[in-house]
């Protein structure tokens, strides 16, 4: 039987071997991670710190970039929307005369003349008195009232001086054939002018008038002419609107509805405005409104300095 040998010598070598082996397998794998904890910090602060730096680099210069067809698109776009807006023409024009102060807005499908176009008196003058200045006519198109007896219809500006607010008040009776330049009919079955009416005030916009109505002609052709008198300037202007009508005995033709042709003419007269201004004698009166230019394109003469009539296009802005 085997026997151990026990000493006290071999004791102590193999507690210290054991204690020798605990403490390595402890604490040596951790210092170990720990060096290595310490190596990897180090070499990533290392790192940052060299990506921080400021690094100078070389880059090559930028190539213009080739027009490609998007820049070409874009130009044309404004151009498409240019084709594509309308310009629209107003609808009115202002007919001014700066010699008598006188303004009118009228549809440019309208006609106007001023005197010196005007051969002849387009009516005779509703004044008390002869002697008056023609400035201007507004005729309406013969093809607004197809298909009836409508003949024609005008609104008439004339200006009488040397005459008092209550003479401007009053009105000539007219004669049978006296609304037209024309020759009188031959048909003896004309009837006789009515009694004189007699005048009335009525405000037709921003002006109060005088106004009278007469009617002149035959069956065949009648003319309807109202007028309209106001004071200004030391004188009498005068609106005559002026509605005919013709037929033969074998037309057949519906009857115009005058009071809706004379609505239309009002609608001018309503935009009437009469400034101050000082008229020209009564001897150089129908001198200057004759040698008086009608568009902007035709502007005055040089010898009429103080003249400034023209008819021009009334914008949405300039309103």
């Amino acid at each position: 039987m085997a026997t151990i040998n026990r000493t006290e010598g071999n004791e102590k070598q193999q507690f210290k071997q054991i204690e020798s082996d605990s403490w390595s397998g402890i604490y040596l794998p951790a210092i170990c991670a720990g060096v290595i904890m310490t190596v990897v910090l180090f070499m990533a602060v290392s790192c940052s710190k060299k990506s921080d730096t400021p690094v100078a680099r070389i880059t090559a210069p930028e190539t213009p970039a080739l027009q490609t067809p998007a820049p070409s698109t874009t130009a044309a776009v404004p151009e498409a929307l240019k084709k594509a807006v309308k310009k629209h023409r107003p609808t009115t024009a202002t007919y001014v005369n700066g010699v008598y102060g006188l303004s009118l807005t009228y549809p440019r499908k309208f006609s106007l003349q001023s005197a010196d176009k005007l051969k002849n008196a387009p009516v005779e003058y509703g004044f008390a008195k002869p002697g008056a200045a023609e400035i201007a006519s507004l005729d309406i198109p013969d093809g607004l009232f197809s298909g009836t007896d409508f003949s024609s219809a005008l609104l008439n500006v004339s200006v009488k001086q040397d005459m008092t607010a209550d003479e401007c008040g009053q009105f000539a009776q007219l004669s049978n054939n006296a609304a037209t330049d024309k020759p009188a009919d031959t048909d003896t079955s004309a009837k006789p002018a009515a009694d004189p009416a007699k005048p009335s005030t009525i405000k037709v916009g921003a002006n109060e008038f005088s106004e009278i109505e007469q009617m002149t002609g035959s069956d065949e052709r009648q003319s309807d002419t109202k007028y309209f008198h106001l004071f200004k300037n030391g004188a009498c202007y005068e609106f005559a609107l002026d509605v005919e009508t013709s037929r033969q005995a074998n037309e057949d033709l519906a009857q115009v509805d005058r009071n809706n042709v004379f609505k239309q003419l009002e609608k001018v007269l309503a935009t009437a405005r009469i400034k101050d201004v000082e008229l020209p004698g009564t001897e150089n009166a129908d001198e200057a409104t004759a040698s008086q230019p009608i568009s902007a394109t035709q502007p005055s003469t040089e010898t009429q300095p103080q003249q400034t009539e023209k008819a021009q296009v009334v914008t949405p802005e300039q309103k």
